[in-house]
């Protein structure tokens, strides 16, 4: 029998199969689209999302895996996007059978070494530079400058960014409401929820040509990617995943990212 996601998980998860037809793929098959609403009111980011804004929300649609033939993920992911004069905002709610992390000191190495939610941000979507956001069940950012094009060697190995750590989404908020024991893999958890505000002034360079904060009908490039890993003694396999599907065996893969339009529904 399958195990229950807590109330405001399950409010979240639930409606991914039904809403995935009202956003339906344009163009080639690995497009991925949505219609970023205007938020009906104020956003108080605390993990929980019982805000009108974040129930109206559609959901972004199904994630993938991109490790394997089997694109189904095991675990469920959900993400909705809003946005309003001030911040863009990003609601990620998550399926895991065991919450864990370590890692508790941000911007010093990369949290996809273990568990761990990140946000691709590229306004203009020049895809010659963007942003890249972290965060972890123990509220552990990191925010990335991704700063060129190159983002994989010929043999696969990750390009080495001196400059990873130079940009700071100034003025951020963040939460993380998890729904089960952190760090116990002696009982079944059930889930976690991401919240963020990401303010307009915060991108600084990572803006690069788009407007900001973007009018009506503009389009940025967007992912929504999750490692789930296991605990070495767990015993089965990680599984990589993202909203928009990607070609290549890694998340770098700036054309590939989701086109996320901003609308004035709402407002």
């Amino acid at each position: 029998m399958r195990r229950l996601v807590p109330a405001p998980v399950a409010v979240l998860l639930c409606l991914v199969l039904t809403l995935v037809c009202v956003h339906a793929e344009e163009g080639t098959d690995w497009e991925r689209h949505y219609d970023a609403g205007f938020a009906r009111g104020p956003i108080i980011v605390d993990g929980i999302p019982n805000e009108l804004s974040w129930q109206l929300a559609p959901e972004v649609g199904l994630f993938t895996r991109f490790q394997s033939d089997d694109l189904t993920p095991q675990f469920q992911t959900m993400a909705r996007i809003l946005w309003d004069e001030e911040n863009l905002y990003f609601l990620i709610a998550v399926d895991d059978p065991d919450i864990w992390s370590t890692m508790v000191e941000g911007d010093k190495v990369c949290l996809c070494r273990e568990e761990t939610i990140e946000l691709f941000i590229d306004p203009d979507g020049d895809g010659k530079d963007y942003g890249e956001i972290h965060i972890n069940c123990l509220d552990t950012i990191n925010d990335l400058w991704i700063p060129n094009n190159e983002f994989k060697y010929a043999n696969g190995d990750p390009v080495d960014w001196p400059d990873l750590y130079s940009w700071k989404q100034q003025g951020m908020r963040h939460a993380v409401m998890n729904h089960g024991t952190v760090n116990d893999s002696t009982d079944v958890d059930q889930g976690s929820v991401f919240e963020f505000a990401l303010p307009w002034s915060g991108f600084g360079k990572i803006a690069g040509s788009a407007s900001v904060p973007p009018q009506p009908g503009d389009v940025w490039r967007i992912n929504v990617n999750r490692y789930e890993r296991p605990r070495r003694e767990a015993g089965r396999s990680q599984e990589l995943s993202g909203w928009a599907p990607l070609n290549l065996q890694s998340y770098h893969v700036p054309d590939r990212l989701g086109y996320v339009r901003f609308i004035e529904d709402g407002r």
